[in-house]
C-alpha cells in the first residue's frame, strides 16, 4: 500500500465530507464510500479519509455493528474539523457541531439515523438536523418534561418538517407508543431493521417506513 501523507491541498469533496459530518455528527466509511466514491474500491475513500484525519480534520472510530462479532468503521470532526465547517466556509452555528460522537451504542444510532441525510435532495440536506441540536434550538433535554424529540429532522422541498426517528431494534412497544403520541400529526420516516417493521406498525408507528439488513458486516438497504 502506497504511504499515506498528510493533506496538501482541500478537494471539493473534502469540504463536502467536512460539512456533511458538521450536520450529521458522525458517518460511516461505508456511507462516505457509497457518496462520494461510488463504484470505487473501499480502500481509495479509507486512504484519502486517513489523509484528512492525519490532517486533524477529521477522526476515524472502530464501534461495535449490530451483528455479534462485528464492528463498523465511522468517522466524526476533530477540532481542526469543527474550525473549518463553522467558519466562514462552512457556516455552521458552533454550538450545534460536535467533535465528540458519544457512547458506542449512541454512534451506532446516529449512523443508522444518517441512512436518510444521503437519500435527500441538496437542499434538504441544507436543513437537516440531529436530535441533540434539536433540543439546543428547542431548549428541550432527556429527562425533561416527557416531551420526545425525534432523532433527526429536516424540511422537505414542500416545505414540510420531517421526522427521522429510529429503531435499532432496541424500542419497548411503552416507547414507540410515547414516541407516536408525542410526534403525532408530524410527518415522519421511521429507520428500522427489515424485521422491526411489523413491531412499530403493531404499535402505531405510522408514515414512511426506510428499513435495512445487515449482511456481510454491510447494510443493504431495503
Amino acid at each position: 500500500m502506497a504511504r499515506i501523507t498528510t493533506v496538501k491541498q482541500f478537494t471539493k469533496r473534502d469540504l463536502s465530507i467536512i460539512s456533511d459530518l458538521g450536520r450529521c455528527r458522525v458517518l460511516s466509511l461505508e456511507q462516505i464510500k457509497k457518496e462520494y466514491w461510488p463504484g470505487r474500491k473501499e480502500r481509495t475513500c479509507a486512504e484519502r479519509l486517513e489523509r484528512l484525519e492525519k490532517t486533524g480534520i477529521i477522526k476515524k472510530h472502530i464501534i461495535l455493528g449490530e451483528k455479534p462479532g462485528g464492528y463498523a468503521k465511522v468517522y466524526s470532526l476533530n477540532k481542526e474539523g469543527k474550525k473549518w465547517a463553522t467558519g466562514p466556509e462552512g457556516g455552521l452555528d458552533r454550538k450545534k457541531v460536535f467533535t465528540d460522537p458519544g457512547k458506542s451504542n449512541e454512534i451506532l444510532h446516529q449512523v443508522r439515523t444518517n441512512e436518510v441525510y444521503y437519500r435527500l435532495s441538496e437542499s434538504e440536506r441544507l436543513t437537516y438536523k440531529i436530535g441533540d441540536v434539536i433540543e439546543i434550538e428547542r431548549k428541550i433535554y432527556k429527562g425533561g418534561g416527557g416531551i420526545e424529540v425525534p432523532d433527526a429532522v429536516y424540511i422537505n422541498d414542500d416545505g414540510e418538517e420531517v421526522y427521522i426517528e429510529t429503531d435499532c431494534g432496541s424500542y419497548t412497544a411503552k416507547q414507540v407508543r410515547e414516541k407516536v403520541r408525542s410526534f403525532k400529526g408530524k410527518k415522519t420516516i421511521w429507520v428500522c431493521p427489515e424485521n422491526r417493521k411489523s413491531f412499530l406498525r403493531k404499535h402505531g408507528a405510522e408514515g414512511e417506513y426506510f428499513t435495512y439488513t445487515i449482511k456481510g458486516g454491510r447494510v443493504k438497504v431495503g
